[in-house]
């Protein structure tokens, strides 16, 4: 893997706190996302924080919550 690639490349998990920020929501809001099944996540038993946030999973909770007018 290049320098370039390696400075470039995002990661696809990410942790409570910064998927809370990508969707506009708190961390608790996020939370109870998944405990309601609205958003899955991904659990990393060897971590600080127990729960992963697939951005993919993310992006599809944002493309469902859309609304149009009527």
């Amino acid at each position: 893997m290049s320098t370039f690639e390696r400075d470039t490349l995002r990661p696809r998990l990410v942790k409570t706190k910064e998927a809370a920020a990508y969707i506009a929501v708190s961390p608790w809001k996020l939370r109870r996302l998944a405990q309601d099944g609205i958003i899955p996540f991904v659990v990393d038993d060897g971590g600080t924080s127990p729960w992963r946030w697939d951005v993919r999973d993310l992006d599809a909770y944002i493309d469902r919550s859309k609304q149009r007018s009527v």
